[in-house]
């Protein structure tokens, strides 16, 4: 008995080394005090601005039907259903080419711009035309400590914890405190933007929106080696070899000769 016993003290004492994730390394929106980071409070977000790579959704609506036919070529729904093999793709010199219009510059605009911009090229072959431009490659990408995953943008302009909600959360041993977003401008230069994510005042900073082609990178504790189910792995192990090597000392014990009385 007194052997189980102490089996069960190692047990519990390696739970609690190993079990030291508090509320405050893992809570969203704390106020900011010693251990926790603020930020200036003046943020505005910004539409998203093409970039080279990029692809375009572009549907031309129109009266004249035989118009509409030709302008929305390369935008013909396959028979799968899938709309996208025909998005038109932003070339190195920022451009597009767009049917009987010819070239036109996309890079550094927003969707909006790049549709007036159209729709008033187009009005010189058709008067009565609307245009709607998508961009098609609207995902973001997170990378954490058990996972990585691309995920498409379904709205204009999306938190840093609606991400987080559509990648279901992050993990127990994700490190909160220094999330990195990369992040590629229109120059093609990228930046990595680090910030407490634990942070309230998050909520009015530049970190707060997510933008497409973004990668979130969320590393584990550091030192953490261990993760909840890897510790309890580590514990059935430990205390099947202590048990192993008492029930060898047992069978040791009698078939060693006792003394005589």
């Amino acid at each position: 008995m007194r052997n189980y016993r102490i089996v069960g003290i190692l047990s519990v004492v390696s739970l609690l080394c190993f079990s030291c994730v508090t509320p405050k390394k893992t809570h969203y929106l704390q106020d900011p005090d010693k251990g926790i980071a603020a930020y200036p409070q003046v943020y505005t977000p910004a539409d998203y601005k093409v970039q080279v790579s990029d692809e375009l959704d572009i549907d031309v609506y129109t009266l004249d039907e035989a118009s509409q036919k030709i302008f929305n070529t390369s935008n013909i729904t396959s028979a799968n259903n899938y709309k996208g093999l025909y998005t038109y793709t932003v070339y190195d010199d920022g451009t597009i080419d767009f049917p009987y219009v010819g070239t036109v510059p996309v890079a550094g605009k927003t969707t909006r711009e790049i549709k007036q911009d159209i729709q008033q090229r187009l009005r010189e072959y058709v008067h009565d035309c609307s245009v709607e431009v998508k961009l098609a490659n609207s995902y973001f990408n997170i990378i954490t400590e058990s996972k990585a995953s691309r995920i498409q943008i379904t709205k204009e302009k999306l938190t840093i914890f609606e991400a987080l909600a559509l990648a279901k959360d992050l993990g127990m041993y994700s490190d909160r405190k220094h999330v990195q977003v990369i992040r590629q401008d229109v120059n093609g230069n990228t930046t990595v933007n680090k910030f407490d994510l634990r942070s309230k005042d998050i909520l009015g900073s530049e970190y707060y929106y997510i933008q497409p082609n973004d990668i979130i990178y969320v590393k584990a504790f550091q030192g953490q080696f261990f993760r909840m189910r890897n510790f309890l792995t580590a514990i059935g192990i430990t205390s099947t070899t202590i048990s192993f090597g008492l029930l060898i000392w047992q069978i040791v014990r009698l078939c060693m000769p006792q003394p005589q009385q």
